[in-house]
Parts: structure tokens; sequence; C-alpha cells
């Protein structure tokens, strides 16, 4: 049983990934194998320069 001092930290832990776009592959993955099963996935590196090519074409609500 974790303690409330180690749930904290691991929730923490988990919204800074989340924030930082550290999860972002790995969901993009499990959506790819939940609706387009029959074609290999992006590598990781090829999903990220998608990505940023991608907010490049079409800026949004950026702080930088």
């Amino acid at each position: 049983m974790k303690t409330g001092l180690t749930h904290a930290l691991t929730s923490v832990r988990w919204y800074v990934q989340s924030v930082m776009g550290d999860r972002d592959y790995d969901r993009y993955l499990a959506h790819h194998a939940s609706e387009h099963g029959a074609s290999a996935p992006l590598s990781e590196r090829e999903y990220w320069r998608q990505r940023f090519a991608d907010q490049d074409r079409n800026p949004q609500g950026r702080c930088c």
C-alpha cells in the first residue's frame, strides 16, 4: 500500500509527464493499435517530427 507521500509524488510525476508531452507517443500507439491496427505505426522519431511539423503549419495557443 502506498503511503500518502509516495502517492503524492507519483501523482505529481504523472502530471508533469502529461503536461510536458512525455506520454503522447504512448497514447498515439494505443490509439493506432485500436483504430488502425492493420498498418504499422510511426516510429517515435517520425511521430515527433510529424507532430512538430503539424504545429508549425497550424500554430495555436502556445507560450513560445
